[in-house]
């Protein structure tokens, strides 16, 4: 089943940030820019806008990013690219859907201009996913839809679940590595005016 992938990595780590970072100028003449068939992503902390991505059109990689993003994440059909800043850092979110057997599988990465991996993660099939991650984003709802394993520069830091309601709302919820749930935010579309 084909559907798009709209998970707001980025926006999960933003809220372990002190204090919110300022979106530079830049952002909002990249968002006039944007490409209509690819929403922006922002999120929201206490009022303030704590991260956003903002889709990019094609031939906006450098050499650099580009062969970062195919030593991560090679092959596969790019779903997004766009700019972004978060706590994380600012660079180019890429995500790419791979197709093996009937099962969809995601990669997105968090690329610096320098080429250096900010962020990437993958999906894991939800019967691999642990016991206890599971009961953890189930607390938003009731059916995880979508769950990813990320990673820093260095190591695995927390899975990141797409979990939809009886309602049909949808639900990003961040969970420890031990099942402890660290965030939960609701997904809402919006019409931005630039």
């Amino acid at each position: 089943m084909r559907r798009p992938v709209f998970a707001c990595l980025t926006a999960l780590l933003a809220a372990a940030c002190s204090s919110p970072p300022q979106l530079p100028p830049r952002a909002l003449t990249l968002l006039a820019e944007a490409p209509e068939d690819h929403p922006a992503r922002l999120t929201f902390s206490g009022g303030h806008v704590i991260a956003t991505a903002i889709a990019l059109g094609p031939g906006t990689l450098s050499p650099t990013v580009k062969a970062t993003i195919d030593a991560v994440a090679p092959g596969g059909e790019e779903v997004f690219r766009g700019r972004e800043w978060s706590a994380r850092g600012q660079g180019f979110r890429i995500e790419k859907r791979y197709e093996d057997a009937g099962t969809e599988h995601i990669r997105t990465a968090l690329i610096a201009d320098d080429g250096r991996v900010l962020e990437r993660a993958h999906s894991v099939a939800i019967a691999e996913v642990p016991k206890e991650v599971l009961i953890g984003a189930m607390q938003a709802g009731s059916t995880v839809e979508l769950a990813l394993i990320v990673s820093g520069s260095e190591r695995e830091e927390y899975w990141q679940c797409e979990v939809s309601d009886r309602l049909g709302r949808t639900f990003d919820v961040r969970v420890g590595l031990d099942g402890t749930v660290l965030e939960v935010r609701r997904r809402v579309r919006a019409r931005v005016n630039v």
